[in-house]
């Protein structure tokens, strides 16, 4: 089995780096063969240029590029090539950092990820599974709810990117308060993340 996982923090000292950190080693306890795009630290770049966008001509989907760019190919092989994707990534201003919407943007793109023309495409994405990690600054409950941004950040991150192929996301798990929490207390977050792995 082959495990993907698309992080995304500039920091190694982050909470966000100890649980990329651990989630990785709980993978490879369950023997699955670990590939780590740290988007940072690749330099990836974010902006999805013109000649690489969709857009309509004579109701027709088009694009003035006709093979995608070869780093975003290179995701796409690294996607297609795994069986179970792992998103880690902090909630900045309620959303994903920059570099990880622009990962998005030119990568999910349409003739892969999705398509309005070609039911195949869904299917080569039959069998694999994602499961997403956000650290974030804002608690996890308030007044004992949910935090009514989680449940949106929840809906246009990983419910949305998989809605239209057969990827199943078994969840997404957001780690609140963490810049205000002790050493101890983290401590918690990175063993429940590594029971996740450990119950895949």
């Amino acid at each position: 089995m082959k495990a993907l996982i698309v992080y995304a923090h500039p920091r190694e000292e982050s909470f966000s780096h100890a649980l990329l950190q651990r989630v990785t080693k709980a993978l490879e306890a369950k023997n699955y063969q670990v590939t780590v795009r740290d988007l940072y630290q690749m330099k990836f770049n974010p902006v999805l240029d013109g000649p690489d966008m969709i857009h309509i001509e004579d109701k027709q989907f088009v694009r003035e590029n006709k093979q995608f760019p070869t780093d975003v190919k290179q995701e796409m092989d690294y996607m297609l090539a795994s069986d179970l994707y792992i998103y880690i990534f902090p909630s900045w201003w309620n959303g994903m950092p920059a570099i990880m919407k622009g990962y998005v943007d030119r990568v999910f793109q349409h003739g892969f990820a999705y398509s309005f023309e070609n039911e195949e495409v869904k299917k080569q994405f039959d069998g694999k599974r994602a499961l997403f990690f956000t650290p974030t600054g804002q608690p996890q409950e308030i007044d004992g709810k949910e935090n009514p941004l989680t449940g949106a950040i929840r809906m246009l991150t990983s419910g949305w990117l998989f809605n239209s192929n057969n990827v199943q996301v078994v969840d997404h798990v957001f780690y609140g308060s963490v810049p205000y929490l002790t050493r101890e207390e983290l401590a918690l977050y990175l063993e429940d993340a590594e029971k996740r792995i450990a119950t895949l």
